[in-house]
C-alpha cells in the first residue's frame, strides 16, 4: 500500500491533483444532492398546495358564475318580452300555471306556453353551454314546464320525486336569506346512461311582494362540468376536490365517495388547522368559502401522496447525479492522461535540447499555438466588445434624437390648438355676457374653467372616456351660446371608454362642426359623436345636419389630408389632428370625411385601439423603431 502511494500518488502530480479534484467533486455533488431534494421537497409540498388552491379558485370562480347566471336569468323573468308578445315570461307562465291542464289547454295558452318554451331554449339554456335541464314549476307541483339541451338528455322525470321533495323540505321561512339556493348531488340520467347531477334553483318570487313566491326555477348541472373547470390542472393535482353547501352537503366530489350523504369532515373543514387526519391519513385542507352564494370549496390533500412524489423525484436525483459524477470523474481522468503525456512530450523534448539535437520542436512553440489562439480569440473579443459598444452608444444617440424630436413635434402639435380654442371661447364668452344675465355666464365661465384645467395639464396620453368628458363639456358650452337651438347626442361603446388618444383630438373636428354644420336659422341643430370598436381599431365620428360640403372642396381637403403639414400657422383644424393621428398611431390611421351637399357632414376618426399605458409608453418611450 505503501508503495502504491509513493508510486501512484505522491510522485504523480497529476494523480494527487485527480484525487484532490475527486474528493471536492464527490463533496459538492454530496451538498448540491443535499441542497436539491431539499428544496424539491419543499416545492413539491408548495407547487401541490398552489395547484390546489388554484383548482379551488377555479371551481369556486365556476360555480359562483353558475349561481349568478341563475339570479340574472331569475330577473329576466320579470323583464324579458318577446318583441310579439306584452306578457313578461312570469306573467305567461303564471297564467299557464293557473290555466287548464295540458292536454285541455286553449290556443291562448299554447301560445303562451310556446313563448315560456322560447325563452328557456333561447335565453337561458344559451346563457351556460353546461345547463342540461331548466326547470320551472308552480309552488304546488302540479304544473312544470322544462327544456333540455339534448334530445337525449337528462330527464326531469328521472329524478323528479327527488327534486320535488328536496324543495318542500328545503322551503326557508325567510326566501330571500339567500341569493340563490342549491340541491346537492344527486342521480340523474342521459338516455341510458346514469349521471351524477346537481342544481342551484331559486324562487319565482311574487313582483309586488318579494317575500312570497309562487313557484320555483331551478337549473341542472352534470358534476363531471366542474372537472371540465379544471382540466388542464389535473395532471397536476393531488388529492381530493370538493364543493359543498354551507350546511356540509356534496355538490361535487372528484373522488366520488362522498356523494348522497352529509360530507363526514365538515367539522374539521370548519377547523382553523391546515394539518387534519382525513380518512385516516395526516392531509393538507385547502378551503374557500363563498359568502356571496353559500358555498364551500374543499381540497384535501394526502401527506402520504406528495411523499411519494418526493421519494421519486429524490431516486431519480439520486441516480443523475451517481452518473454525473461517476462520468465526471472518468472524464477527470482521460482530461488529466491527455496533459500527462504532453508534459512528458514536453519533457522529452527538453531532454533532446540538453543532448544537443537543436532540430526537436521548442516547447515554445507546442504552447504557443494555444497561446496565438487564445491571444487572437481575446484580441476579436475585445474588438467585437469595442465595436458592438461604439455602434450601441451611437443607436442610443440616433434613438434619444428621434425620440426628442418626435415630442417636440407632438408638443409642438398639442400647443397650437389650446390658443386658438381659449381665444374662440373667451370671445363667446364676453358676447354672451353682453346679451344674457350672471347666471348663464357664470355657467359658461365654470365649463370653461374645467375646459382650460384640461387644456393646461401637462399629460397628453388620455382615456376615450377622459376625451368624451371633455368633448361634453365642450358641447355644453356651445349648447349655452346657442340658447338650446342646438342638440348633442352621444353614442359611444362602453368598451372603448378605457383604451388611449391623445388630448384634445376631437376639438377640431366639433369646432369646424359647429362653424360650418349649424344654421341659427333652422329649427333643428343636432351634433352627434359616435365611437365603436373596429377590429384593432377605434373609430369615433362626429356629424352634424348642416349644409354639407360640395365634391369639389371635399376632394381639395382629403387632398390635403393625404399629405398633412406639421408645422405652420395655417395647418390648426383637420390638418392638425391627422398630423398628430399619423405620427402617433401611424399611416394606416387618420381622418375620413363624408358629405352631401345639403345632408350634412360625418368626419371619422380612426386610430389603434391601445390601453392608455401602452400608447403612453410608445409616445414617451425608448424604442418605438
Amino acid at each position: 500500500m505503501r508503495s502504491l502511494f509513493y508510486n501512484y500518488i505522491r510522485n504523480r502530480f497529476f494523480n494527487k491533483l485527480l484525487l484532490l479534484y475527486s474528493v471536492i467533486i464527490l463533496l459538492t455533488v454530496s451538498a448540491l444532492i443535499f441542497i436539491i431534494v431539499t428544496n424539491i421537497t419543499g416545492l413539491l409540498k408548495e407547487q401541490a398546495i398552489t395547484y390546489n388552491k388554484q383548482v379551488l379558485q377555479l371551481v369556486g370562480d365556476y360555480f359562483h358564475e353558475q349561481n349568478r347566471n341563475l339570479k340574472n336569468r331569475m330577473t329576466s323573468l320579470y323583464t324579458f318580452n318577446d318583441p310579439d308578445k306584452k306578457d313578461s315570461v312570469y306573467e305567461a307562465f303564471a297564467d299557464i300555471s293557473h290555466g287548464a291542464a295540458p292536454g285541455e289547454m286553449t290556443g291562448n295558452l299554447r301560445e303562451k306556453a310556446a313563448y315560456v318554451n322560447r325563452y328557456m331554449m333561447d335565453t337561458v339554456l344559451s346563457s351556460d353551454t353546461n345547463i342540461l335541464d331548466m326547470v320551472m314549476m308552480n309552488r304546488t307541483f302540479d304544473y312544470e314546464m322544462s327544456a333540455t339541451r339534448y334530445s337525449a338528455g337528462t330527464k326531469l322525470s328521472d329524478y323528479v320525486e327527488h327534486v320535488r321533495q328536496a324543495l318542500t323540505d328545503r322551503t326557508p321561512a325567510d326566501i330571500n336569506a339567500r341569493k340563490t339556493y342549491i340541491l346537492p348531488a344527486f342521480d340523474g340520467s342521459r338516455g341510458s346512461d346514469p349521471l351524477t347531477v346537481y342544481a342551484v334553483y331559486d324562487y319565482i318570487r311574487f313582483p309586488n311582494d318579494p317575500s312570497g313566491f309562487s313557484g320555483y326555477m331551478l337549473l341542472t348541472y352534470d358534476t363531471e362540468s366542474f372537472r371540465r373547470a379544471y382540466e388542464p390542472y389535473r395532471k397536476y393535482l393531488i388529492g381530493t376536490q370538493l364543493v359543498l353547501t354551507t350546511e356540509g352537503e356534496v355538490v361535487y366530489d372528484s373522488s366520488g365517495k362522498y356523494y348522497k350523504q352529509p360530507f363526514p369532515y365538515w367539522d374539521l373543514v370548519q377547523e382553523s388547522s391546515d394539518s387534519r387526519i382525513v380518512d385516516g391519513r395526516e392531509s393538507i385542507v385547502n378551503v374557500n368559502k363563498d359568502d356571496e352564494f353559500g358555498f364551500v370549496t374543499v381540497g384535501i390533500i394526502p401527506l402520504g401522496e406528495v411523499n411519494q412524489g418526493i421519494s421519486y423525484i429524490t431516486r431519480m436525483v439520486l441516480i443523475a447525479a451517481s452518473v454525473c459524477l461517476l462520468v465526471t470523474i472518468v472524464l477527470t481522468v482521460l482530461s488529466t492522461r491527455h496533459f500527462s503525456r504532453r508534459l512528458k512530450d514536453v519533457l522529452y523534448r527538453i531532454k533532446e535540447i540538453r543532448k544537443g539535437n537543436l532540430t526537436a520542436i521548442p516547447v515554445k512553440e507546442h504552447h504557443d499555438e494555444v497561446g496565438i489562439i487564445s491571444r487572437n480569440l481575446n484580441q476579436m473579443s475585445e474588438q467585437l466588445d469595442d465595436y458592438i459598444k461604439r455602434e450601441f452608444v451611437l443607436e442610443l444617440r440616433r434613438k434619444d434624437s428621434e425620440l426628442k424630436q418626435k415630442t417636440a413635434e407632438l408638443y409642438a402639435l398639442q400647443s397650437q390648438i389650446n390658443p386658438h380654442f381659449l381665444y374662440n371661447t373667451l370671445e363667446a364668452i364676453r358676447m354672451k355676457a353682453l346679451k344674457s344675465g350672471d347666471t348663464e355666464v357664470g355657467q359658461m365661465i365654470k365649463i370653461l374653467a374645467k375646459l382650460f384645467r384640461s387644456s393646461i395639464k401637462e399629460e397628453m396620453i388620455v382615456t376615450v372616456r377622459e376625451e368624451m368628458n371633455y368633448c361634453q363639456s365642450l358641447l355644453e358650452l356651445y349648447y349655452i351660446r346657442f340658447q338650446g337651438r342646438l342638440e348633442i347626442e352621444f353614442d359611444v361603446e362602453d368598451g372603448i371608454l378605457d383604451f388611449g388618444v391623445f388630448r384634445h383630438m376631437l376639438q377640431p373636428i366639433i369646432e369646424n362642426s359647429i362653424a360650418h354644420g349649424i344654421d341659427l336659422g333652422k329649427t333643428r341643430n343636432l351634433i352627434t359623436v359616435r365611437g365603436r370598436r373596429a377590429g384593432d381599431s377605434i373609430v369615433i365620428s362626429v356629424t352634424d345636419n348642416g349644409e354639407g360640403i360640395d365634391k369639389a372642396r371635399l376632394a381639395s381637403i382629403a387632398e390635403q389630408l393625404r399629405q398633412p403639414l406639421v408645422y405652420g400657422s395655417g395647418s390648426i383644424g383637420l390638418l392638425n389632428v391627422e398630423a398628430r393621428i399619423k405620427l402617433i398611431f401611424g399611416d394606416e390611421c387618420g381622418i375620413h370625411i363624408m358629405s352631401e351637399k345639403g345632408r350634412g357632414t360625418e368626419v371619422q376618426v380612426t386610430v389603434l385601439a391601445r390601453s392608455k399605458e401602452a400608447l403612453r409608453d410608445y409616445v414617451q418611450g425608448f424604442d418605438r423603431g
